[in-house]
């Protein structure tokens, strides 16, 4: 489970958050919009080629 929160937490470690709840927040909506984005592209992808 920890490398599923990976993005997240190297979002947070290059803008430099180091308050938890900060981090907490930023990271949680940090990994929505990526992993979000990886299962668009995943399903655009599959749509293109099946």
């Amino acid at each position: 489970m920890n490398w599923f929160l990976w993005p997240g937490n190297r979002v947070c470690d290059l803008l430099g958050l180091q308050d938890p709840d900060d981090r907490q927040a930023f990271r949680t909506f940090a990994n929505m919009i990526i992993w979000g984005a990886v299962i668009v592209l995943a399903a655009l992808v599959v749509g293109k080629y099946t």
